[in-house]
């Protein structure tokens, strides 16, 4: 359209690789306008092997990562910190998420409306994107500045490109680094959504030994949402229904510490990343939350708990981040109802840091028995690669009166060749947030002091088939809180990435365990108490992760296989399948299975088919998830699911089936 001529079009694109700081190997345009409720985006990726381009996916949200793709980020406050995230591959494919603390926490269950088209040609593939103002929150003014930066991936070269922050010290979500977009006036954001929705299904359930037959047919709000300024919103639910959330992965426990489930629930997803208080991820699961929603309408067992409603306000208001969520649970078998309260509020500092506070409270049953926990944390960063963070955080039960505390300090270096890390953490032993989560509580546990130190050199070497090296070096010593050594891990890692995208990882553990207590280990076998040395060794290529050495007293061995496999745009199957085998000294060997598999296929990008097979072995147990979506508009769905779970083994049987149906719609005002 002609009216594209009116936009400069930006093409300065510089590689981040292979090449730092070269051109771009291909020519990227990138045009932007704006009318009082969008902002487009005419992309132009031109490919001198057109024939090439890499485009086999078609599910939304999906990461992409095997396609060329553009994506674009907006820091729409201009806080250098927070940001939204669009994706596409050549075939339209529609990726979304929030940045928060620049990449610190990237949300990538966050959905919202927004439209694209694309056309892969004999030039290349070219693209249009249409994001509606309301779609994301903003601040307001005369003079409206917004942050922005651009990423192009020409995958069969495995290159990247950028318009602004090129820099292999930098990632992509690091907002700070983006460039400016200026000149956007008179552009307003809807005052107010409604989306209500009608469920209908039957399910069949085994309550004490006998098969409950009951109608599922409901009604409610998933989500009103009332912009009370473009920076501050207010959602309200009513009688929520998440049947359409991804079910959870099978996970397999060896460990004598808790598993830790994502949150997967829509309404939870906006704002989620300023509700973020704690530690990240150690060994696939974060060592301590604040705050995890997923103990809002989900039982101990995982099983569902009504909500009657809740509220969540979540926004901007100047240099201060602020969340409020208030959520009343109905009574549920022996489970009375609860209500469940999250404040939340974050003092942007200088250019990159920040200062906040949060407070939680849980109250259950009609004697209104709470728990309640409150913390202050903050986050600063310094001279580009160093960042100091860390908490102070107190919980408060009313039948305990001392050691409540828990608190951690972080001080990293991260850079392209180093990378350095030095935290510790210390929770006391009566610290036990109702509405958190914490890795290593167990039962008479003494709390824990956990001292961590990592150091990483990352040389890129002069060799055309190798893009970089990394060796590593961890020393993980931790205690109770009288100082008695409890686990002490010692950790040498080497990879080597290929510049065909591929990489080879191997690490080495010298491990040190003391059990105050046996561990019963589901499946077979227990490890009496006492102290334990033993090694351990891992080596991955591509999908494929083998773990073997010794165990305590005896040995393990894991393999871990997730290939993904796309024999067209419209068919993807991806198997995850974990066994592990384990001899401990006095019984007899024995095997765990792990399968998380689901097949998609999806007609287009508005009917999309995703059945998912699940096994734990732990649990003798196996479970089938099919769910069909019908994007019959943006941001609207027609979804059928059916589940079933079983058990298996001499007393298999059948634990519960339901077919469901959920249709929503949403009208904007």
């Amino acid at each position: 359209e002609a009216s594209w001529l009116q936009a400069d079009p930006i093409t300065d694109f510089l590689q981040r690789d292979p090449r730092e700081g070269a051109p771009a190997s291909e020519r990227t345009e990138v045009r932007i306008l704006f009318d009082t409720h969008h902002i487009y985006l005419g992309i132009q990726c031109a490919d001198s092997h057109a024939a090439e381009i890499r485009a086999t996916e078609l599910r939304r949200d999906n990461s992409l990562q095997n396609d060329d793709i553009v994506e674009v980020i907006f820091d729409t406050f201009h806080d250098h910190r927070s940001g939204y995230l669009f994706r596409i591959n050549p075939l339209g494919t529609q990726y979304d998420a929030t940045i928060t603390n620049e990449g610190q926490t990237t949300n990538a269950n966050w959905d919202e409306k927004w439209e694209e088209k694309t056309r892969i040609t004999e030039e290349g593939w070219w693209a249009e994107i249409a994001i509606p103002f309301k779609s994301v929150r903003f601040a307001s003014g005369s003079a409206i500045v917004w942050g922005v930066n651009f990423h192009r991936s020409i995958k069969r070269k495995y290159e990247d490109v950028y318009w602004t922050a090129h820099n292999r010290n930098y990632k992509f979500e690091e907002v700070s680094r983006a460039g400016h977009l200026e000149g956007l006036s008179d552009i307003q954001a809807f005052t107010m959504r409604l989306k209500p929705f009608a469920t209908t299904g039957a399910s069949k359930v085994l309550q004490q030994g006998t098969e409950e037959v009951k109608h599922l047919t409901d009604v409610g709000i998933e989500d009103l949402k009332f912009l009370i300024t473009p920076q501050l919103a207010l959602d309200l639910t009513v009688n929520p229904d998440f049947a359409q959330s991804d079910v959870d992965e099978a996970q397999a426990n060896l460990t004598r510490f808790n598993l830790f489930f994502p949150e997967k629930r829509e309404f939870f997803q906006e704002g989620s990343g300023i509700f973020q208080f704690g530690t990240g991820e150690a060994f696939g699961r974060p060592q301590v939350l604040l705050f995890h929603s997923r103990r809002i309408g989900i039982g101990a067992t995982r099983e569902e708990i009504p909500i009657w409603a809740g509220l969540k306000l979540t926004g901007n208001q100047g240099p201060l981040e602020m969340g409020l969520l208030n959520m009343q649970t109905r009574s549920s078998g022996a489970t009375p109802g609860q209500n469940f309260t999250a404040l939340r509020a974050k003092a942007n500092l200088l250019a990159r840091s920040y200062v906040g506070a949060m407070f939680t409270r849980n109250t259950a049953g009609p004697s209104e028995t709470s728990n309640a926990a409150g913390g202050v944390d903050g986050s600063f960063t310094f001279l580009q690669y160093l960042n100091l963070r860390g908490f102070l955080a107190k919980n408060a039960d009313p039948k305990i009166s001392a050691r409540e505390w828990a608190g951690h300090g972080r001080l990293a270096w991260n850079s392209d060749r180093f990378d350095v890390l030095l935290e510790h953490l210390n929770i006391q032993e009566n610290f036990r947030p109702a509405m958190g989560f914490v890795s290593r509580e167990e039962p008479n546990w003494k709390g824990v002091k956990r001292n961590l130190a990592e150091a990483s050199y990352k040389p890129r070497p002069a060799i055309t088939w190798i893009r970089q090296f990394a060796f590593s070096g961890t020393l993980e010593y931790i205690t109770n809180q009288e100082d008695q050594l409890d686990t002490r891990v010692a950790q040498l890692g080497w990879m080597t990435q290929f510049e065909s995208g591929d990489a080879v990882q191997f690490e080495y553990r010298k491990n040190f365990e003391r059990l105050v207590q046996p561990l019963r280990i589901r499946g077979g076998g227990s490890v009496a108490r006492g102290d334990y040395q033993y090694d351990r060794y891992w080596v991955m290529y591509r999908n494929f992760t083998l773990e073997f050495g010794d165990f305590y007293n005896g040995e393990r061995t894991s393999v871990n296989l997730s290939p993904q496999y796309k024999p067209t745009a419209n068919l993807s199957l991806d198997p995850g399948y974990r066994w592990n085998r384990v001899s401990l000294a006095g019984f007899p060997p024995f095997a765990t299975h792990e399968l998380n598999t689901s097949v998609n296929y999806s007609f287009s990008q508005k009917w999309l088919t995703r059945t998912t097979l699940l096994v734990n072995s732990q649990d003798q147990q196996y479970g089938v998830n099919f769910r069909l979506n019908y994007i019959y508009k943006p941001g609207d769905d027609l979804f059928i699911v059916y589940n079933e779970t079983r058990t298996y083994g001499n007393q298999g049987h059948l634990q519960n089936r339901a077919l469901i149906a959920k249709l929503t719609y949403s009208l904007d005002f």
